[in-house]
């Protein structure tokens, strides 16, 4: 499936069947000139409200018997809008804690390192990565989109507690005498 993006407010993805768009409303309604003071404009704003569209291609509506206009019903777009959309109900799990516990453990390095921002096309063999990439997906883990973390130097000290006993020079004699001194 080929995919693509325009700036930062819209994504498409594209097969020989159907080309599914998402884009992020008010962005493209600026885009397209409407004023910010728009109260529709506000409100997808505040809202966050993201359009969905798909174009079903002659292929899939040959499929659904959809080619001719008498075919097609209310039913028919609503049914194939949310078998098309499907993917947008996927969780992603990467941040759960136990998540990695979950994973088979040929494939958990391989999740690991896809996590920490890795490019795992470059560090194996095509087809294991295919083969990685199948299993991995059944976990909400898609290794072939790069992950998008940044990632920071990290400087590790290591510090230990223990109980501090007092020191040989300091005696608790000589601090009850200033105090008695003090009072008097």
């Amino acid at each position: 499936m080929k995919k693509g993006r325009a700036g930062d407010e819209s994504v498409w993805w594209s097969n020989t069947r159907h080309m599914l768009k998402a884009y992020i409303k008010h962005l493209e309604m600026a885009k397209h000139g409407t004023p910010e003071s728009d109260p529709v404009y506000q409100y997808c704003k505040e809202q966050g409200v993201v359009r969905v569209e798909i174009e079903l291609k002659r292929r899939l509506l040959n499929d659904l018997d959809m080619v001719d206009l008498k075919n097609i019903s209310d039913e028919k777009l609503v049914k194939v809008f949310h078998e098309q959309t499907e993917i947008f109900n996927a969780v992603d799990r990467t941040d759960e804690p136990d998540i990695l516990d979950a994973i088979p453990s040929k494939s958990r390095v391989h999740a690991a390192a896809w996590m920490a921002g890795k490019d795992l096309r470059q560090l194996m063999p095509i087809r294991t990565f295919y083969r990685h990439q199948k299993i991995l997906r059944e976990y909400g883990i898609d290794i072939g989109e790069p992950r998008n973390i940044e990632t920071f130097p990290v400087k590790v000290r290591i510090v230990e507690m223990k109980p501090l006993s007092m020191p040989d020079w300091y005696s608790l004699e000589d601090d009850f005498a200033q105090l008695k001194a003090v009072g008097e």
